[in-house]
């Protein structure tokens, strides 16, 4: 991975916590003072590293691990914010990743299940 890799990828996280969603390719080059295509090349590049993955055959995020793009079954709400996860494991990452307190909202995935956990000093509280 190099320097603009690594730059695209923080520039990814850091949109991705602030505006609730993945940033578009337009977005991050906006940010970054890239060209488009600079972008949609390293969002590949990370793609094949592994280090975020695109919907088939787009430039579009479909997840920077532990954050989903997409809707899913795994609500996170941190500091007055929300995201959602990639499964509930992944959700339990977010306030992690934030150093925050949050409340994750999943359901089983043996009985589907509600599940409501709050996460308090970097654990899930009783």
């Amino acid at each position: 991975m190099d320097e603009l890799d690594l730059r695209v990828r923080r520039c990814v996280y850091g949109r991705f916590v602030a505006l609730g969603r993945a940033p578009t390719a337009a977005e991050v080059g906006a940010e970054l003072g890239l060209a488009l295509g600079e972008v949609e090349d390293s969002f590949r590049s990370l793609h094949d590293a592994h280090a975020l993955v695109l919907r088939a055959g787009t430039s579009e995020l479909l997840m920077a691990n532990p954050f989903a793009a997409a809707e899913t079954p795994h609500r996170v709400e941190c500091e007055g914010r929300s995201w959602f996860g990639n499964c509930c494991w992944d959700a339990l990452g977010i306030p992690g990743a934030l150093h925050a307190d949050g409340r994750v909202e999943s359901a089983c995935a043996c009985c589907r299940e509600p599940l409501a956990l709050e996460v308090r000093e970097g654990r899930v509280a009783e």
